[in-house]
């Protein structure tokens, strides 16, 4: 599947970091991976969508936890209202951290912003971080099946050196 696009999507190098602990990843992908409805011919997939809380230091995202919203979703569109949106910003306030990124899936490889996508992120900050994952998730969330953009200058931009970009930490390091 290819997104539909009628506008250009400029690319970039991210300004800054994106850190991401390897149990919200973990705990992300489980969560697209489970998106999806029952019908009368079986299970089907559909898109899924996931909010990253923590905070951004200087030009650092510093990812935390996972959130996962109360969304409406179909095989080629997940879509969150104010209302829901608002719920989770309430609930990461209530920890202290901000709505610092978001993570949805889509059904190909093509992990490129939707012109959808630009356009239904509820309030883009300069910085914030958007990350597209192929397959549904059936393929993992790593640097080889993510699209990364980042919201700059009132607009979205696709990420060209997300693997320096982005940053798994794993959960524990063994250090002999």
């Amino acid at each position: 599947m290819t997104v539909y696009r009628t506008k250009p999507l400029p690319q970039a190098p991210a300004v800054g970091h994106l850190v991401v602990p390897d149990a919200v990843r973990e705990a992300t992908l489980a969560a697209l991976c489970a998106s999806g409805r029952s019908t009368p011919y079986g299970a089907r997939a559909d898109e899924g969508l996931v909010y990253w809380a923590g905070r951004v230091v200087e030009h650092t995202t510093l990812v935390t936890c996972a959130i996962l919203p109360d969304s409406d979703h179909e095989p080629l569109r997940v879509v969150a209202d104010e209302k829901a949106i608002g719920a989770c910003a309430r609930a990461a306030r209530q920890r202290r951290l901000g709505l610092i990124a978001q993570v949805h899936s889509h059904p190909g490889r093509d992990t490129r912003h939707s012109d959808g996508d630009d356009d239904l992120v509820l309030m883009p900050f300069e910085g914030m971080f958007s990350l597209v994952v192929a397959s549904y998730g059936a393929s993992g969330l790593d640097h080889d099946t993510i699209g990364v953009h980042q919201f700059r200058s009132g607009r979205w931009w696709s990420v060209t050196n997300l693997r320096e970009a982005v940053i798994f930490v794993p959960s524990i390091l063994e250090v002999r």
